[in-house]
């Protein structure tokens, strides 16, 4: 007995491959607006969209060509319908090589170029197999030629791209590349935007050579400093005085680091390595030309002989047609209106073109999310649909992934928190530079995690563990010290704490593979949310207020209520959540300024940035970008890397003072010899 009837059966093989072939050309429609999209989508939506196109569009066109190469096989040379059909082989092909907004989903896609190039030549050949069996005297087998040299030529170039873009060949081109000579930073630039392009493009170099995990000349080090902070001198830099002018060169800093990692995107994840050379450009002059050229032959082609073929085949051949000059109407619009191509113009001087340019830039492009997420524990944990599930361990293990993701907010990478960040790592620079650029120095300020912000000797405590239960403690403890005083409540420090601290819980709970290796961090993480949850629920208290749950919590740990540790029954091991209202209590007594808590988070924040691999990094540009990445790229930039091959420097006799004195001999002593260095 047959599972379906004989006139579905038919309906199915009449139907199959045109719903192939129209879906497959949806994708491509998907993908090149989504693809583009998530270097500045903050949310999953787009990224599950782009997962499910992405990996499906391959399979699409593939099994499109392998219907189409069944149905060529299965029907005699004089069937019309099927040497229309046949045309479409060349455009599942333009489909192969995918929209120049996406080349890769992750990173190890392009690892993955040899799989590409077996593929390139599996599908060519499949397509020739198909316009050789559907040879004829007609002017179809002659218009289908065309667009057969613009899917090679697709095809070819997104394979091209994945082999540019693996590390292998990414390393092997940096090593032989010449250095790029820094702009001229007296230059005058008609707007910020063209400025920021064009520094940006020049401290690139940099950070590929970061992201292949070379190391960088000392030479180099200095010129990134001088174009992060925009000055010819270290004299200049120090006539930054007031707060706004601080905040603007934060900003400024910021904006380069903004420009930078959108040129890295678009080398890892997209076509940019080849559509912005002339070859490139030759190659998309040559498609274009060719799918313009078939569509005006197959539209003077159908005046003579519509009548001849089945209208929907004619209906889906121009489908594809005004699908495939679409997409490449939208890659030109999208080349255009681009980084690199206003970089190009700045090089060229075209100071008309590039200025609407930026205008349109500076208005309507996003290089990133501009938004960090936020996680909080007592937030977390007053919800009451998580109670239900504190009974079953296993209940609470799948509840608490899924409650990770609906229980994420976001708030503004601002210019506040951009302001103390650079303000604190320019101490640090300052600290390292007076230390004559002293390696082991250099060492001990990446390893600082807080240590070296805390004034309170007895709550040293709190960051000589490891830095999982370090991050963890210091959260409850900020979040607890946040709702049990309203003391300096506009001041910027107590918000900016909260804002990292929430941040860092965020990267703990669900970006842990950026953070350092924590034994057992998941069984501590899960834990410490079951123990605050079943105090925070308890059918006595039921807290709905985060002040109000703050002050029970202190009120518990001091037992002024029932003893804490008593709620929490522990057979084994301290509590991570009773260790937090210890710590809150004591900066609390001792009165512990926010400017303190507030470093000693920015301290574990640049511990973080320095300590994670840069393919981590690189991974989180397609899911909207990690604030987390910018503050590891403005630490390389501001010198603040071990990267840096510091021991071919050379100092000058004027070099042996101390303080920016130093600081500057330095400078112009190892500018004096940039080219020995170089070379």
């Amino acid at each position: 007995m047959e599972l379906f009837s004989a006139h579905v059966r038919n309906l199915w093989n009449k139907w199959e491959l045109r719903v192939l072939v129209l879906l497959s050309l949806t994708w491509q429609v998907i993908l090149i607006i989504c693809g583009s999209r998530r270097k500045h989508a903050r949310g999953g939506f787009i990224n599950l969209v782009v997962w499910v196109t992405y990996l499906s569009a391959d399979w699409l066109a593939t099994v499109s060509l392998g219907t189409l190469a069944n149905n060529q096989g299965n029907v005699s040379s004089q069937d019309k319908n099927h040497a229309l059909q046949a045309i479409w082989a060349p455009f599942l092909l333009l489909h192969l090589g995918g929209p120049d907004t996406i080349t890769a989903y992750a990173i190890e896609d392009n690892t993955l170029w040899l799989r590409h190039l077996l593929g390139l030549i599996v599908q060519v050949s499949v397509a020739l197999y198909i316009y050789l069996r559907s040879w004829s005297t007609t002017a179809l087998t002659f218009i289908a030629i065309p667009v057969f040299v613009s899917g090679v030529i697709k095809y070819a170039e997104r394979t091209w791209v994945l082999r540019s873009a693996s590390p292998e060949q990414l390393e092997e081109s940096l090593l032989s590349a010449t250095p790029i000579q820094p702009p001229n930073l007296k230059h005058s630039y008609s707007n910020s935007e063209v400025e920021y392009v064009h520094s940006g493009y020049y401290l690139f170099p940099v950070l590929k050579r970061l992201y292949a995990n070379l190391s960088l000349r000392f030479a180099e080090g200095q010129r990134t400093y001088r174009l992060m902070v925009n000055k010819e001198s270290v004299r200049d830099y120090k006539k930054l005085m007031g707060e706004e002018d601080e905040k603007k060169q934060s900003d400024y800093a910021f904006k380069l680091v903004e420009v930078q990692l959108g040129f890295l995107y678009d080398l890892l994840y997209t076509k940019s390595t080849i559509i912005y050379s002339l070859l490139g450009l030759i190659f998309r002059f040559i498609s274009v030309l060719s799918i313009v050229s078939s569509l005006a032959s197959y539209a003077v082609f159908l005046t003579f002989h519509e009548h001849d073929y089945s209208r929907v085949d004619i209906y889906i051949t121009c489908c594809l047609f005004v699908g495939a000059i679409s997409l490449e109407l939208y890659a030109f619009v999208s080349l255009v209106f681009s980084d690199w191509t206003l970089k190009w113009l700045v090089v060229n001087k075209h100071s008309s073109l590039q200025n609407f340019i930026s205008w349109v830039l500076s208005r309507c492009q996003k290089r990133w999310s501009g938004q960090i997420a936020q996680h909080n524990l007592l937030n977390f944990c007053m919800k009451k649909r998580v109670t239900r599930c504190i009974g079953s361990d296993f209940l609470f293990r799948s509840y608490f992934a899924m409650e990770l993701y609906w229980q994420r907010t976001w708030k503004d990478a601002d210019t506040n928190l951009k302001h103390v960040i650079f303000t604190h790592l320019k101490k640090k620079q300052d600290h390292y530079y007076r230390q004559r650029f002293d390696y082991n120095y250099l060492k001990k300020l990446l390893s600082y995690r807080g240590e070296n912000a805390l004034t309170r000797s007895n709550i040293k405590w709190s960051v000589e563990v490891e830095f999982g239960h370090s991050l963890l403690i210091w959260h409850i403890a900020t979040d607890l010290c946040y709702h049990s005083t309203t003391e300096g409540y506009l001041d910027y420090n107590r918000e900016e704490s909260r804002r990292i601290s929430n941040y860092m819980l965020y990267l703990l709970l669900m970006r842990p593979l950026m953070l350092p290796k924590w034994i057992n961090r998941i069984t501590h993480v899960r834990k410490t949310f079951r123990e605050a949850t079943r105090i925070l629920q308890r059918k006595q208290i039921q807290v709905k207020d985060e002040a109000i749950a703050s002050k029970l919590l202190i009120q518990m740990n001091k037992q002024c209520h029932q003893p804490l540790e008593q709620l929490l029954r522990e057979k084994a091991g301290k509590s991570l959540l009773q260790e937090g209202c210890r710590l809150a209590s004591q900066i609390l007594d001792d009165r512990v300024s926010w400017s303190d808590i507030c470093n000693i988070w920015i301290e574990m924040l640049t511990y973080a940035a320095s300590h994670c691999e840069w393919q981590a990094h690189a991974q989180q540009l397609r899911r909207g970008g990690e604030f987390l990445t910018h503050v590891c790229l403005l630490m390389a930039e501001l010198g603040l890397s071990e990267q840096f091959d510091i021991g071919r420097k050379e100092f000058s006799v004027e070099s042996q003072n101390h303080g920016w004195g130093c600081v500057r001999s330095t400078f112009l002593s190892s500018y004096k010899v940039k080219s020995d260095v170089a070379n």
